[in-house]
């Protein structure tokens, strides 16, 4: 029985990524709903995994999980984001304003335009299909971006972020944007959404508003969404906090949604894993699960599988050894599921 293993992405991968694509939702801009987009953003990650970079260069780093030759899902990690375009969203502000003559103090949140997060990386990419949403193949894919960093950290920023998609209703209505968005872009957000992952975010720098917007101003539901995650992103946002991302107040400009961050060092998937060699490959007995990685860049290669674990060697099964590439000798990176 074969393993399944996150490997690079391919340009044949496109027609069950295209799939994905079709049943997103909307806001997954590394997933757009349009052909020529998602081939763009496929090519870039295939030239990103061949450019032999030494540093983080803007490369995206777009991996998938396969069993048997069918896609399960998809994560990935970008080097550092904005270095040509920026990269900007809202930080909450509190002003508080004082009258003597009144003996009144007021508190106002602003939505602060902020840069702050252009040159960090970013993990994202994060989709399961929707027939694999149970046993734990979210997490894996999730925690395997960590790994890819760790087997060679130097290409990839030392401050990393996340977005979470933002809160919208049953029906696709979303306050925020209504509330905000619209004034500025004049445009539903299906089309701005749409916009931004088919040509870039250069629109968003020429048409938000270059000011704080006082949250007073917004509708009630408006204010409800900042920071609320949609009802599919809290798993993600869980796992995230779990890792040691944290959210301070910084949210996405079209939905609202948290935007967290870390020291990419800090990560706990990565400060706890450990590296051994392979001592033998065969029979796993009285074994632990372990997220196991061999291999870095385009060669890179994450599984979650049982595997014995002495000192610094390390057994696993030949389906294991199969799925991660490797003999005996090699060094595989292990870290407790």
């Amino acid at each position: 029985m074969s393993v399944p293993f996150i490997r690079p992405v391919r340009r044949e991968d496109y027609d069950q990524l295209r799939a994905f694509a079709r049943v997103t939702g909307g806001g997954m801009t590394n997933l757009p709903d349009d052909d020529t987009a998602l081939k763009e953003r496929i090519g870039r990650a295939v030239d990103s995994f061949a450019s032999g970079a030494t540093k983080p260069g803007g490369e995206v780093y777009m991996t998938v999980l396969e069993e048997d030759g069918k896609i399960l899902g998809t994560a990935g990690v970008f080097s550092a984001i904005g270095l040509k375009e920026g990269f900007i969203n809202y930080k909450l502000i509190d002003e508080v304003h004082y009258s003597a003559e009144y003996a009144r103090t007021t508190r106002r949140t602003v939505l602060m335009p902020s840069h702050d997060f252009t040159a960090c990386a970013e993990v994202g990419m994060l989709f399961v299909s929707p027939d694999a949403r149970r046993g734990g193949w979210g997490k894996l894919l999730a925690r395997s971006r960590y790994l890819f960093i760790a087997q060679k950290p130097e290409i990839i920023a030392d401050h990393i972020c996340a977005e979470l998609r933002g809160w919208r209703g049953p029906n696709g209505e979303q306050p925020f944007w209504e509330s905000v968005g619209r004034h500025f872009f004049e445009m539903d957000f299906v089309d701005a959404d749409l916009h931004n992952a088919t040509h870039g975010n250069q629109f968003i720098q020429d048409l938000m508003p270059r000011h704080p917007v006082y949250t007073v101003f917004l509708s009630p539901e408006a204010r409800a969404c900042i920071g609320r995650p949609h009802e599919s992103a809290k798993a993600a946002y869980d796992m995230l906090v779990e890792e040691g991302f944290e959210w301070d107040n910084y949210i996405d400009i079209f939905d609202g949604g948290p935007l967290v961050d870390a020291k990419t060092s800090q990560i706990r998937t990565i400060r706890e894993s450990r590296v051994k060699k392979i001592f033998a490959i065969g029979e796993v007995e009285n074994g632990d699960v372990f997220l196991m990685a061999a291999g870095a860049v385009a060669s890179f290669r994450c599984v979650r599988e049982k595997a014995q674990i002495d000192g610094d060697s390390l057994i696993i099964s030949d389906a294991t050894a199969k799925a991660l590439n490797v003999k005996p000798g090699d060094f595989v990176r292990c870290v407790a599921w």
